[in-house]
Order: C-alpha cells, then sequence, then structure tokens
C-alpha cells in the first residue's frame, strides 16, 4: 500500500492535469473521453504534459492520464483501440457509460 501512496503523489500532478481538462469539456462523455482528453492535452495543455513527461516519463504520465480518466469518471475499461484524434498516445481503452 505504501508503494501505491508513493506512486500516487508522485503522479498528482497528472491527476490535476485529467481534471483540469476534463472540467472543461461537455457532457456526457462518450466511451472515447481519453483520447478526447489526450487530444486536448497535446492542443492546449502540452507545456505541463511536457514538464509531467520531464519528471516521469512519457509512459508514466500516459498510463496514469488514462488510469485518472477511469477513476474520475467511475466507468470499467473494455476495447482497446488506436487513438484516432490524439498523438501523444497510440491506443486507449474505450470507457462505455
Amino acid at each position: 500500500m505504501a508503494a501505491r501512496s508513493r506512486k500516487a503523489k508522485k503522479t498528482a500532478g497528472v491527476q490535476r492535469l485529467v481534471q483540469q481538462v476534463l472540467s472543461t469539456l461537455p457532457r456526457p462523455y462518450s466511451e472515447d473521453i481519453t483520447d478526447i482528453i489526450c487530444y486536448e492535452i497535446g492542443e492546449n495543455w502540452r507545456s505541463d504534459y511536457d514538464a509531467l513527461v520531464a519528471q516521469l516519463s512519457i509512459d508514466v504520465v500516459n498510463n496514469w492520464i488514462g488510469r485518472y480518466v477511469l477513476l474520475e469518471l467511475g466507468r470499467k475499461s473494455s476495447a482497446q483501440v488506436p487513438a484516432v484524434k490524439s498523438r501523444i498516445i497510440k491506443s486507449y481503452s474505450k470507457l462505455p457509460p
């Protein structure tokens, strides 16, 4: 449990970024919300994203974006699909309502 707590503290900036982006998007969120969030991050929050990547690594940031979207929305992931909109990720899990 202590390791999970340390990871959560290290990735708190990723969580804040996901929350900020979610707050700007219209509801209801589609099952492609992760792709949409990553697109928005790449277009409008790129400097924040790049700073997090420099601190944590691209794999950690991208994985935790997906986890935090899942947690924030309280959904379960389904099929893994190629990213359509985003340039910062290659694939994501659909999150059906």
